[in-house]
Formats: C-alpha cells, sequence, structure tokens
C-alpha cells in the first residue's frame, strides 16, 4: 500500500513518527502539500490501494482520485450512533434540531453542541448561551446576503445536550473490529499524552469495537472516563485525521498493511 502524507501533519509528533517508521519497514509513501483548490502538490498517482494521512479537507482529493482505501472517511451522522451504539454514547440524550429551529429561548447558561454530521463545520465542545446566541444571530444574518453562500444552512443539523464531566480522555484505533494501540490524551482539562489505559477502559473500547454495527472498517475511537469511572464513546473520527497522540505507531501501521480491500 502507498501511504500519502500531509506535509502540514509533520509537526504532530505521531506523523514523524509514523514519517520515520514507513520507510524503515521499506513501505512505499510520499509527502505532499494540499493546494487551496483542495489538490496534493505534488500531483500524485500511484498504483494499487492508496492510503492518506491528513487534514479533514484531504478527503476531497482522495475522493477524486478513487484511492482505496483513501481516508476510510466515517460519515455517519449522531442518530446513526445512537440507533446502534444507545447508552454507550456520552452524549446519547442530546437532541438533534435544524439549524434554524433551535430553542433559543430555552437553552441552559451552558451546554455541549456539534454537527450531527462528521463535517466539521465547528468545533464540538461546551458553550456559554450568550455566545451561541451571538454566533447563531451571524449565521443567521449571513442567510439573507445574496452575495454570500454559507457552510452552515437553515438545514444543518446540530447536536444540543447537557454537559457531561469528563476525568480522562482516551484514544483507541480500531482496524477491522479490533483495537490495535491506544493513548491516553487527557486528564481534566490537562493534555496529557501516555501509552497506557486502565484495564476496564481497554475492555470496553473492545466492547466497541467487536459490536455488530461499525461506522468504517478503520477509524480512530475516543472514549470518557467520567468522575465515577463511567465509561462511554465521546465520538469517532476519521483514522487518517486524528492525531496519534502516544499510540503505537507502528502497530497502526501494521494492522492497515493488512487489510484487504
Amino acid at each position: 500500500m502507498h501511504w500519502i502524507i500531509q506535509n502540514a501533519m509533520r509537526t504532530e509528533p505521531g506523523v514523524r513518527e509514523l514519517a520515520e517508521t514507513l520507510p524503515r519497514l521499506g513501505i512505499p509513501h510520499s509527502f505532499h502539500d494540499l493546494g487551496d483548490d483542495w489538490k496534493l502538490v505534488p500531483e500524485a498517482n500511484p498504483a494499487g490501494n492508496v492510503i492518506v494521512i491528513g487534514a479533514y479537507a484531504i478527503r476531497h482529493e482522495a475522493r477524486r482520485k478513487g484511492w482505496v482505501p483513501g481516508v476510510l472517511e466515517v460519515e455517519h451522522d449522531h442518530l446513526a450512533y445512537v440507533r446502534n451504539w444507545g447508552d454507550a454514547l456520552l452524549n446519547a440524550a442530546a437532541s438533534v434540531w435544524r439549524f434554524a429551529d433551535v430553542p433559543l429561548s430555552s437553552l441552559p447558561e451552558r451546554f455541549f453542541c456539534r454537527p450531527a454530521e462528521d463535517n466539521k463545520l465547528w468545533k464540538a465542545g461546551p458553550t456559554r448561551r450568550n455566545e451561541f446566541l451571538e454566533w447563531h444571530t451571524q449565521i443567521r444574518k449571513l442567510w439573507d446576503d445574496p452575495e454570500v453562500e454559507p457552510s452552515i444552512q437553515p438545514d444543518t443539523r446540530i447536536v444540543i445536550g447537557p454537559l457531561r464531566e469528563i476525568a480522562e480522555e482516551h484514544r483507541f484505533w480500531v482496524v477491522d473490529g479490533r483495537v490495535v494501540t491506544n493513548s491516553l490524551y487527557k486528564r481534566g482539562e490537562r493534555v496529557t499524552y501516555e501509552s497506557h489505559s486502565d484495564p476496564e477502559v481497554v475492555t470496553f473500547a473492545e466492547s466497541i469495537a467487536a459490536h455488530r454495527w461499525q461506522p468504517q472498517r478503520a477509524y480512530a475511537l475516543d472514549i470518557s472516563v467520567g468522575s465515577t469511572r463511567e465509561l462511554h464513546v465521546i465520538e469517532v473520527n476519521n483514522l487518517g485525521s486524528a492525531g496519534l497522540y502516544a499510540a503505537n505507531v507502528q502497530k497502526i501501521v501494521a494492522a492497515i498493511e493488512k487489510m484487504e480491500f
């Protein structure tokens, strides 16, 4: 398999390690920039299977080229996760609204929000009511400007739910129903990268990876540990665009290389 890596990602320690691992294992690879037109510079046309490591926008080039597996894109929405993983989700009880229909008058002082689809239109996370109202007003004004085509439209769906206390956040890399490596990446509000996750966290992640429904053959799975050690799925990310933190990069490479398409 040929690995394409976006140069901008090489500032991330895990991607630097990936860039060192591939030549050591004799795996074909190349490095590229991503132009304003979402095309790679220099252009890439490798033969055979191609996996892409880069920013979320690099999926456009992978689609255009028809690369397999490409970015291993996760395209399911919040409701699909709720239907399949239920209460295992941290935000299973959240509501989904059209952006134009958000009940502004009944929003709490602080709450969680994110796009319902995996489109990165805005950053998921906690927000305050006054900040949200100001932002929501700004977006609505754009809809009345005929010279502007905003990325957030009236029908764009938004997830809104209560804030949940999180003591730890862990990332697991899942390939074909199996956890291949993991990393702690946050304790409370403090970012910290450790390759160790407690056994009960690993077991929970393995149960999600073994579930009959999977969002993609390979993906990054984020798990929260609550204040009383309750475990939930925070979210799922495209494997190629997710930070590698303290993951065992060689294990990720080996698992991807063994995939059959």
